[in-house]
C-alpha cells in the first residue's frame, strides 16, 4: 500500500518511474495535448495511503506555469513553489474529488491528463 503500491502500478503501465523519496514517487510523462502538448515532464506524487486516498495534487518539472501560491482557478490557479521534492518542482493544487475504492493508477492518469486540457 501506499507509495511503493503507486511505484509498482505506474512500473506495470510501462512509465519509467522510481522512488524519489520514502515521501514522493516521481515519473516520466509526455503532455498529450494542451497548451504543453509533447513537451516532457516528471511528476512528483506523495500518496502515503494509496489506492484507498489518491495522490494529493501533483508535484510538476519542470515550472510550467507562474506560481500563484492560491485562490484562483485552474489552469493557473492553485500553483505553488513549496520546494519538493526539490526546488525545480512546483506544486499544482488539484484534488481528484470523487476518487473511490477500487480506483488505480489509470483512473489517477487520467486525472492527470485532463489537467493539460487547456491553450
Amino acid at each position: 500500500m501506499g507509495n511503493q503500491e503507486l511505484l509498482d502500478q505506474l512500473q506495470s503501465k510501462g512509465f519509467e518511474a522510481w522512488m524519489h523519496t520514502n515521501d514522493f514517487v516521481c515519473f516520466k510523462f509526455t503532455v498529450p495535448h494542451g497548451k504543453f502538448k509533447g513537451i516532457a515532464i516528471e511528476i512528483a506524487l506523495s500518496a502515503p495511503q494509496f489506492p484507498i486516498i489518491p495522490p494529493s495534487g501533483p508535484y510538476i518539472k519542470p515550472h510550467l506555469l507562474p506560481i500563484t501560491n492560491g485562490g484562483g482557478v485552474h489552469p493557473y490557479g492553485g500553483i505553488h513553489g513549496w520546494n519538493k521534492p526539490t526546488l525545480e518542482f512546483q506544486y499544482w493544487s488539484r484534488p481528484f474529488n470523487g476518487w473511490t475504492s477500487g480506483m488505480d493508477v489509470n483512473d489517477y492518469l487520467a486525472f492527470i491528463r485532463t489537467l493539460f486540457d487547456f491553450e
